[in-house]
């Protein structure tokens, strides 16, 4: 049995460091620029179409009938208050209907919040059965968790999930990761009785990687590049089935046993085995920065 690395004292410790690494850029509120128009409504029936700056003040759903369809380029500035009472906790957006968030490499589509907000408790967006979802060219910094699914099928694609409490969590349904960077989070990705497709995705500087919960069947996880504070992937007590995780980079693995940064059976019996097969040589893509 392998040694194992991940205790309460180097969690809170590699926490510390993370979030001394990117205090400066994140303890500090986003200037809202003048012009930004600021959302009114609580809750969207129709069809809406965001371009622009835009300002969110109050949690807002989008129902069954309703599209919130986001222009390239647009940029979203949550400023939502604190919530006096656990009770009142909502996610920021409440996706029901449909989310179509499709930016472009010259003018990504930006989701930040004003105040760090890196709380484990609240979503940026949630989307809960919704109808369809599509992100790509995205940029999620400064808040809790970015993306919340549940029973959606959803693509995220060349997004950018950066200094979050979480870049994405889901649970059900089939949910597709590809060509994201997930940087300086507490966790990159979570998933919980999904099958996830996690694929050309880059994992740098998050105290955890990928935390596999429980009850992910046929998880494939290829060509992703990985070098993070604590964990590569996780596994959780519940998680019993293996995961494929064949085919990536793993960063300076001379520096830090692979077998150091993956917690799976072979650090508590009953879990199942991260498979890591064939690791790439040399970084999927671009190399990670590590500086």
């Amino acid at each position: 049995m392998k040694a194992r690395r991940c205790t309460a004292p180097t969690l809170v410790v590699a926490a510390i460091f993370l979030a001394s690494c990117t205090a400066s850029r994140r303890d500090v509120s986003l200037p809202v620029p003048p012009v930004a128009r600021v959302v009114e409504e609580r809750i969207l029936y129709a069809p809406v179409t965001w371009s622009g700056d835009v300002r969110i003040v109050r949690p807002l759903v989008v129902t069954r009938t309703a599209t919130l369809t986001l222009l390239p380029g647009t940029r979203v500035f949550f400023d939502v208050p604190e919530p006096a009472t656990e009770q009142e906790r909502q996610p920021w957006i409440l996706v029901l209907g449909s989310m179509v968030a499709v930016g472009s490499e010259e003018q990504p589509i930006s989701f930040s919040s004003v105040h760090p907000r890196r709380s484990e408790l609240d979503d940026m967006i949630q989307l809960q059965k919704a109808k369809e979802a599509h992100f790509r060219f995205c940029r999620f910094e400064r808040g809790p968790w970015a993306l919340h699914i549940h029973e959606t099928r959803v693509e995220v694609e060349s997004s950018t999930f950066r200094d979050n409490y979480g870049g994405v969590r889901f649970q059900g349904d089939t949910v597709l990761l590809r060509g994201n960077r997930f940087e300086g989070n507490i966790l990159g990705v979570r998933c919980l009785k999904a099958s996830p497709l996690l694929e050309e995705n880059t994992f740098l500087r998050n105290t955890t990687g990928v935390f596999f919960r429980e009850g992910v069947q046929g998880a494939a996880v290829h060509q992703n590049n990985f070098e993070n504070l604590e964990y590569e992937i996780k596994l959780g007590e519940g998680q019993t089935a293996d995961v494929d995780a064949s085919h990536n980079w793993w960063g300076e693995t001379q520096k830090t046993s692979l077998s150091e940064r993956i917690y799976d059976g072979s650090d508590a019996p009953g879990l199942g085995r991260v498979i890591v097969d064939a690791p790439l040589a040399t970084p999927w893509g671009q190399a990670p920065r590590t500086k």
